[in-house]
């Protein structure tokens, strides 16, 4: 075989090596591409808007602190995505859901309901806790109550302190944390369970801070009707009030005043709505029908 032709076979042979070569690198690069997942996030030089953020549920409150640290609330408010206001209800249907936000107890309220065995979930204050520990303990051996969380000094859930009603909300992540996880820990150990809900003091919030609650695996609270009005209506107007509940309504009001009508009122419309053929049914079972 003459000088050209070894030439050929071997310019042939150097390029099937280089493609081989090419070939086994393209390979080997593909198997040690990292999944999606672990790949690092890109931040962006725009603040992340809290939509974007995904539920992780994870309670880790440095992770918390710095996922949201440069995330700016655009939304503010009692109804928006993520807060439950209201239920898809099976039949004639009422979730009844009690306040205790500080000072005192109208024990008559939670009597009666047990007396009527009427289903009912309380949102529990730690400025409640303060002074009601044993009677806390006591309505979670009831079957007919759900303890949750009224927060740790009952204020609004923002991430930038705004205010409603005259109280300041929570300033920054780290405040709102520990407005939901200080309380929850506490409500934990007296009654044995973890809160599953959260609802804000004034049940207002921010949509940063219910993103937050996404990840820590709780959901918002919300309701369709003030039974009454921050315990200030008169006894005609709650019962007039409550009176218009709907299948379906989340009824909000506080057990934690005794001066007041509530009691007196929300005893009358009960009444009439259970003679009516009305269910009181738990935020768990709220979720359930959701």
């Amino acid at each position: 075989m003459g000088a050209r032709a070894n030439s050929k076979i071997a310019l042939v042979l150097a390029i099937a090596a280089v493609l081989f070569s090419c070939s086994s690198n393209i390979e080997t690069a593909t198997e040690t591409i990292k999944p999606l997942e672990t790949l690092p996030t890109i931040v962006s030089a725009e603040p992340m808007k809290p939509t974007e953020v995904e539920p992780v549920q994870i309670t880790d409150r440095k992770y918390i602190v710095e996922k949201y640290s440069d995330v700016s609330p655009m939304k503010f408010g009692e109804r928006m995505e993520g807060i439950i206001s209201g239920f898809n209800p099976s039949g004639k249907q009422i979730a009844l859901t009690l306040d205790a936000c500080g000072g005192s107890y109208d024990r008559r309220i939670t009597d009666y309901l047990e007396k009527k065995k009427i289903k009912a979930t309380l949102f529990i204050s730690g400025k409640w806790i303060d002074g009601h520990e044993k009677e806390l303990k006591r309505l979670s051996e009831v079957s007919l109550f759900q303890i949750e969380n009224h927060g740790t000094t009952h204020k609004p859930l923002t991430s930038d302190g705004r205010a409603v009603y005259g109280i300041s909300g929570t300033r920054g992540v780290g405040e709102a944390y520990d407005e939901v996880m200080v309380n929850s820990d506490r409500l934990e150990s007296i009654t044995g369970r973890t809160p599953r809900f959260f609802r804000s003091g004034t049940a207002f919030y921010d949509d940063v801070s219910i993103c937050m609650l996404k990840d820590l695996g709780i959901s918002a609270a919300g309701y369709t009707i003030s039974g009454d009005g921050g315990a200030t209506y008169s006894k005609s107007k709650i019962i007039k009030t409550i009176k218009g509940a709907k299948p379906g309504d989340i009824i909000l009001v506080h057990m934690n005043h005794p001066e007041s009508d509530t009691y007196e009122g929300l005893v009358a419309a009960l009444q009439e709505l259970s003679d009516s053929g009305f269910e009181f049914i738990t935020l768990s079972e709220v979720v359930e029908n959701r």
